[in-house]
Parts: structure tokens; sequence; C-alpha cells
């Protein structure tokens, strides 16, 4: 996971889900946060990802295999394990998944078309 994560495209909607929830957590902890607080908000980024990633491939097939499950649900309990590390409650704003972003970017891609159009 982290050597494809290195490879991102800064522009890529994954990177830019990696940023904001990047953004969101370091915010969370006071700005500021330690070092090993950098470490666990990195590890949930990527987990979040990770999970994004799963959540749109069960998606497109329509259901996960038995395996696939499994991994699914220790990567979700792993990034469960971190945001409590950082402190995360319930009353915390849910960060956007990756077809959150997706429609965003559709949404916005929409309104631009339909100002050049005019």
């Amino acid at each position: 996971m982290t050597a494809t994560l290195a490879r991102l495209d800064g522009r890529t909607r994954e990177a830019r889900l990696l940023r904001q929830i990047r953004a969101e957590l370091t915010a969370h902890c006071g700005g500021s946060p330690s070092a090993t607080q950098r470490i666990a908000i990195d590890r949930a980024a990527a987990l979040t990802l990770h999970v994004a990633r799963m959540d749109a491939k069960a998606a497109e097939q329509g259901g996960m295999s038995d395996h696939a499950r499994r991994e699914y649900l220790a990567a979700d309990s792993s990034l469960r394990r971190m945001l409590q590390l950082l402190g995360a409650d319930a009353k915390a704003r849910a960060a956007p998944t990756i077809h959150d972003l997706m429609a965003a970017d559709r949404a916005r891609a929409t309104a631009g078309a339909a100002r050049a159009a005019a």
C-alpha cells in the first residue's frame, strides 16, 4: 500500500482524499500534531483510501468474496483504532468518501460546462 501511495499523482481523486483526510485529522489534533500523531494521521489516511477503494470495487462487482470481506473488516477495524487513537468522537464530521469526491467533481464540471455554454 505504501509504495502505491508514494506514486499517486497529486491531482487524482485519491490524492485529494488523502490530503483532505490528513488536513482534517491534523486540525482535529489542534493543528500541530506530535510525531506519533502524524504517523497515526498518515496511517488513518492510507487506511481510509484503502477502504474507499475496496468500497468502489465491491460496488462495481456487486459484492465481495469471503477473502475480500475479511480484508475489508480488518482494514476497517484498523482504521477505527487509528481514529480512536487520535481521539475521534461520534460528533466529528464524517470524512467524504471517494464517491463523494467524484460526485463533487462531476457537479463542478457540469456547472463549468453550463457557464461556458452561457
